[in-house]
């Protein structure tokens, strides 16, 4: 059984890219994080006894980013591009041009539904199945499902839009 401490650092980084994709601001999403592993800290014994540590660490991270958004109404667009996962093959002028597709895609990422927005990160970002994203989101599959193709189909739909995609 992974002790607490172990389980919070394999999955902080994967907290943070939740909440600030949710909340577009790196304070609330730092904010967000600390008060998900202060909570988990507080039911550690209950967290390292689960089948998935990390699913409810996102699920509760989902929630307070959610509860955040509706309290305070945070709207902000900016947000730090994703880091790219292989830049070893890439000239300088790739780069610039990847980081600021990225950028675009972020920015248009928050003018999607909240649901639509997590699904799309917890998908297509951390790389989580159907099933977990339920989990984590308290949604049902088939409505992950759905939230993902109405996401990816409006993300297209505004990139075209600013002639991003062609």
């Amino acid at each position: 059984m992974p002790h607490f401490t172990a389980i919070a650092t394999t999955v902080r980084d994967r907290l943070y890219r939740l909440a600030l994709r949710m909340t577009g601001d790196g304070g609330e999403a730092e904010d967000v994080v600390q008060e998900v592993l202060i909570s988990g800290w507080q039911r550690r014994q209950e967290i390292e006894a689960l089948d998935n540590p990390p699913a409810w660490l996102l699920k509760m991270t989902h929630n307070r980013a959610i509860d955040r958004l509706r309290s305070r109404k945070v709207r902000t667009t900016n947000e730090r591009a994703a880091a790219l996962s292989d830049q070893s093959d890439l000239t300088p002028h790739r780069l610039v041009e990847s980081a600021d597709t990225l950028g675009h895609i972020h920015r248009l990422m928050q003018q999607l539904p909240t649901d639509q927005r997590s699904v799309l990160q917890l998908r297509e970002v951390e790389g989580l199945t159907y099933r977990e994203i339920a989990t984590t989101t308290g949604l049902t599959v088939a409505q992950v499902k759905v939230y993902l193709h109405r996401g990816r189909s409006k993300l297209r739909q505004l990139l075209l839009q600013e002639n991003i995609l062609e």
